[in-house]
């Protein structure tokens, strides 16, 4: 029934249904239905048959992007909290939404083109389904892994491909996607987009942009802040987050903490709204471009399009404000993917007093364009972007202050623009890296096996095969492992634990086995491990664990002597380094198996918890859950005293318990 459909639509593509046609017309036409009608019947039904919409996550490098089929980004519901929209660096989200470091709200695309002079227009972002009246799925979004490069014909470590097709331009449009590990070429997606006239008749004046709806980050929840930037040098507009403003006035937000002062919350540091902070991580830290790599000799158009707009807030020229599928005409959609914005910053945009740099810029909308192309019948165009993230080293970000915010102005710049050259010697490169670093020893996310033990921790992975030859020197040149640890948070920072010549691995039937030592039981723990090569190349860090790992204790056999609570008093923050682990409460000196109840001073039961893992530690609550210090009713805990009982559910030792008290304050 499909195939029947698809071939009935074929018809009316051709223009077979009209009556209104010369006799030539109408042989013509009957000519290219027979054609239709064989291809119909010679092409695979499976790519005949309208698919499904569809999406697949991109997670090898540091830039991870959820992408659709039909050219979106993210997820227009987002409820489950598990899709990404260009999260830099990129990490699994948890319960919390607001624990990923993001830096757009929607993306998507935008088309225009003349067909037999009628004007046709089409686009689409996140904040929206597909319609089925406008456009319909044609191939599904796949995903091929060819991690390490095993097969260097595939071009990438990750590769996803979809397909739509649009109705009225008559276009089918098609993605391809790729990403890499390697620390030259993970900070960066590349993406091919072919563009194919699917009618017997021209389509000109034909032009595409990809559409970038700009929010730097979710984290910190701060909107309205961006910044842009022109490179004279590398031809691109860069963006970044800056210093809030009331909107009314535009006057700078005041901050009193912290960098707020001097800085206010440019970068969104942590310490600018409470005295005293034990945190100074910058949450919007990465800058942002996004550069066309071939327009297939088309023009490239650079425009930023003013938030607001679409409900007529600004006075903004039109070629200045965001179109509306549906809503706007065509030729509105042409006007403003045609616009050159003026090159240079907000700044002097702003003090230029023309066009740009106003405060409707502020929450900015990318546009990069390319046209006009003239696509005869079947004719295929391929278009090629590159979305690109640097940021200053994540230790700077992490422990923030004032000379390390100065440094990041031009720090997370000059990240950038190196990881720009990159992905442009990369393109020009047939998409080959120029060395292969050895294998990850593992790939993906807790991948590696990390046991918990008392008084260490214990990493393991598959060695490195003895027969592994790089494929491009056709040599085995793998000289050992190097495991990086951090204290802090699932992408680091990270610091070297160790280097591992491959002679002094400890190997036992294939599996290599490192046992860190050098471990305190209040501290969680991440680690990635990656492999390298004689000429000093590495493998990408990709097989760090989600969340820490913390060393256990032995369990109290003194049990009910020796228990205690930590941090007690709790005092604003636990204390401990790790990112999201700041109301993390211990409760040490356990026997093996144990219930323990938490008490107001009135004797009102606020929470109860079992621990039965044989060890002599628990904690309350889990940053993997972020339910630390929650009541039995997932309630926030007030400040205040608190009473806590320990009872042993050991066997043998039933009803032995101990009773303390735990303040906190916040």
């Amino acid at each position: 029934m499909r195939n029947f459909s698809w071939g009935i639509r074929s018809l009316q593509l051709i223009g077979f249904e009209s009556t209104k046609q010369s006799e030539a017309n109408k042989v013509a036409n009957i000519f290219r239905y027979w054609i239709i009608v064989l291809l119909i019947l010679i092409i695979p039904s499976s790519q005949v048959l309208a698919q499904g919409w569809s999406k697949q996550t991109m997670n090898r490098g540091k830039l991870w992007a959820t992408l659709h089929n039909s050219l979106q980004y993210g997820d227009p519901t987002e409820i489950v909290n598990v899709y990404h929209g260009l999260d830099y660096p990129g990490y699994s989200k948890g319960p919390d939404i607001q624990d990923a470091l993001n830096y757009i709200g929607a993306g998507g695309y935008a088309l225009y083109g003349v067909r037999n002079s009628v004007e046709h227009a089409y686009s689409l972002d996140t904040r929206y389904f597909p319609s089925g009246v406008d456009v319909f799925p044609v191939e599904e979004m796949l995903m091929t892994t060819n991690y390490n490069l095993a097969d260097l014909a595939l071009k990438g470590e990750q590769i996803a491909a979809g397909s739509h097709y649009v109705y009225g331009a008559e276009v089918e449009i098609r993605r391809t996607s790729r990403v890499w590990s390697y620390p030259k070429y993970d900070d960066f997606i590349i993406h091919e987009v072919e563009i194919t006239n699917k009618k017997f008749s021209n389509i000109t004046d034909f032009y595409f942009g990809m559409r970038y709806s700009l929010l730097f980050t979710v984290r910190s929840m701060s909107q309205k802040d961006e910044k842009y930037g022109w490179d004279e040098d590398h031809n691109l507009f860069y963006f970044y987050d800056d210093w809030s403003f009331n909107w009314e006035n535009e006057s700078p937000v005041q901050f009193n903490f912290g960098v707020g002062p001097e800085m206010g919350d440019i970068a969104d540091s942590r310490d600018i709204e409470e005295l005293n902070s034990k945190e100074h991580e910058f949450d919007a830290p990465g800058y942002l471009t996004v550069v066309v790599l071939d327009s297939a000799g088309g023009n490239v158009y650079q425009n930023i399009l003013e938030y607001g707009s679409k409900s007529g807030e600004t006075n903004a020229p039109v070629e200045d404000r965001i179109f509306i599928h549906t809503v706007d005409e065509p030729a509105r959609f042409k006007q403003v993917m045609t616009h050159q914005q003026p090159r240079m910053s907000w700044d002097e945009a702003n003090e230029a007093g023309g066009e740009g740099g106003t405060k409707f810029e502020r929450s900015p909308i990318y546009l990069l364009s390319v046209g006009p192309f003239t696509l005869t019948p079947f004719q295929k165009i391929k278009l090629v972007y590159a979305e690109v993230m640097g940021e200053i080293d994540r230790a700077k970000i992490v422990a923030g202050g004032l000379d390390n915010l100065i440094d990041l102005q031009t720090e997370s710049l000059d990240s950038l623009l190196k990881n720009v050259e990159s992905a442009q010697q990369l393109y020009a490169q047939d998409l080959q890296p120029e060395t292969h670093p050895p294998p990850t020893p593992t790939n993906g996310e807790n991948s590696l096996t990390i046991t918990s033990q008392p008084g260490n921790l214990m990493i393991e992975w598959p060695e490195i095969p003895t027969d592994y030859t790089d494929p491009i020197l056709g040599a085995n040149d793998f000289e050992g492992y190097r495991i990086y640890r951090s204290t802090y948070f699932t992408i680091g920072p990270w610091d070297l634990l160790v280097d591992i010549p491959k002679t002094a691995a400890s190997v036992s039937d294939g599996i290599v086995k490192y046992v860190d030592e050098d471990v305190s039981a209040s501290i969680g723990y991440y680690y990635t491990v990656t492999s390298y090569d004689s000429d000093g190349n590495e493998s990408g860090a990709v097989n760090n664990n989600r969340f820490p790992e913390y060393p256990t204790l032995p369990k109290n056999e003194d049990f009910p002597k020796d228990v205690y609570v930590v941090p007690n008093p709790f005092r604003q923050h636990s204390g401990l380094y790790g990112s999201g682990e700041r109301y993390r409460i211990q409760f040490l000196g356990l026997p093996g198996q144990a219930k323990i109840k938490i008490f107001t001073v009135s004797g009102e039961l606020v929470q109860e918890m079992e621990h039965d893992d044989g060890t002599g530690s628990a904690a309350w609550g889990s940053i993997a859950n972020m339910d630390y210090q929650l009541t039995k009713w997932a309630l926030g805990i007030a400040p205040g005293f608190y009473i806590y009982s320990i009872e042993s559910m050991v066997s043998g030792h039933e009803g032995e318990s101990f009773i303390g008290k735990m303040a906190i304050i916040k």
